[in-house]
């Protein structure tokens, strides 16, 4: 698979009815590649009724193996009135499908209304036990900088940029792939 492209996959027998792949590699760099999926969780999805905070949208970054519901990322990004996140993801707010596919991911996150808040709830399930919560955000920080995305920049205030290209509506349930 070549980097820096979006992939979609419909997934059968699983969890997750599809899921989007990228796989990012920063430019004249020795870094490797960095992966990062989105994937929806199919309906009926035991693992919905499991998990609390998990809803039909997450993210799944290579350096950890959490996954992170979709609007908590777009949170810890920044962004943190609904209406902004929706706006990433849907082409249509009249289109009542789309509406109800992110109306779950949008009553988990109500209860993370700000970008601190966001990115201590990412650094807690990555970082080691018994950090302070400073350093919970910074090792969120950093992920998002520098893991997340490389090629769209690894630099202080990349986030918007990096969430233009995790616009969920380009990429799932469409089955078509997309270069960044």
């Amino acid at each position: 698979m070549a980097t820096n492209t979006v992939y979609v996959f419909s997934k059968k027998d699983s969890k997750y009815s599809f899921t989007a792949e990228i796989r990012s590699c920063l430019e004249h760099s020795s870094r490797p590649t960095s992966t990062m999926w989105v994937s929806m969780l199919a309906k009926g999805s035991r693992e919905v009724a499991r998990v609390p905070l998990v809803s039909g949208l997450l993210v799944l970054c290579h350096t950890s193996d959490r996954r992170f519901p979709i609007m908590i990322v777009f949170r810890a990004l920044g962004f943190v009135a609904d209406r902004d996140i929706l706006e990433h993801i849907i082409y249509d707010f009249d289109d009542p499908e789309m509406m109800e596919m992110v109306k779950p991911s949008l009553d988990e996150a109500f209860v993370i209304q700000e970008q601190n808040v966001a990115l201590n709830f990412i650094g807690a399930r990555g970082a080691r036990p018994g950090v302070t919560k400073e350093k919970r955000i910074k090792y969120a920080k950093e992920i998002i900088q520098k893991e997340m995305l490389p090629h769209v920049g690894v630099s202080d205030f990349c986030e918007t940029k990096k969430a233009i290209l995790l616009r969920v509506r380009h990429t799932i349930g469409t089955g078509t792939n997309f270069p960044s």
